[in-house]
């Protein structure tokens, strides 16, 4: 079976990086990292990448007047492994047109770009998903009663672009945004590699901006 070649973009720890290389051990898992991205050479994601095998590749964005230059350099340091789709796994950067445009899969008229949020991505976009749920954000101080893990493509945007899969996660009483994060990212660990399967294996369509999983 040929896998899907797949590049992980990280700027942090990595725990979502980490599900998905322990996804691609099991023989019928439709995809396999080939390289591992970050713009930070102290990310812990790089060491587990290096744990597990897989390439890496670290291109720090100082230095870089813009992004899309930044971009122009890592897309050139990752050409060589043939990369076919991207997944942002935890990669603070918003990312421009010039890598969306770089990894558009024109076969299946998708865009080659995913990535995890955890929050309703209609209801906040940006960092401090979570606190966004406990209330904690100055801007929107009212708690929920659940969050969703999503799942979308990426656009020009920042987390604007089309739903491919949400997980609810409850928001308890008693929570801590230390306890909601580790219950959270249980479910982004389950949820991203389950999307990652459904693009490999042909499973998604776009229409009219909205995702169709057959």
């Amino acid at each position: 079976m040929d896998k899907l070649r797949l590049g992980v973009f990280v700027s942090g720890g990595g725990t979502n990086l980490q599900s998905i290389i322990d996804n691609c051990k099991e023989p019928d898992f439709p995809a396999r990292i080939v390289v591992v991205v970050s713009n930070k050479a102290e990310a812990y994601g790089l060491k587990r990448a290096e744990q597990a095998g897989i390439p890496t590749v670290c291109v720090p964005h100082k230095g870089f007047k813009k992004r899309e230059e930044h971009e122009r350099e890592i897309v050139k340091q990752i050409q060589p492994y043939n990369v076919e789709a991207v997944a942002l796994a935890g990669y603070m950067r918003v990312v421009t047109s010039y890598l969306l445009d770089a990894f558009y899969n024109h076969d299946r008229g998708l865009p080659g770009v995913i990535n995890i949020h955890p929050a309703d991505t209609n209801a906040y976009q940006g960092a401090h998903g979570y606190e966004f749920a406990m209330g904690m954000l100055e801007e929107h101080p009212h708690r929920l009663e659940e969050t969703k893990i999503t799942v979308h493509f990426v656009d020009a945007g920042v987390d604007t672009g089309p739903i491919i899969k949400q997980a609810p996660v409850p928001v308890l009483p008693a929570d801590s945004i230390d306890d909601l994060r580790a219950r959270g990212l249980k479910v982004e660990h389950q949820v991203y590699p389950e999307v990652i399967r459904l693009y490999a294996e042909g499973r998604l369509k776009l229409e009219n901006k909205q995702v169709i999983i057959t």
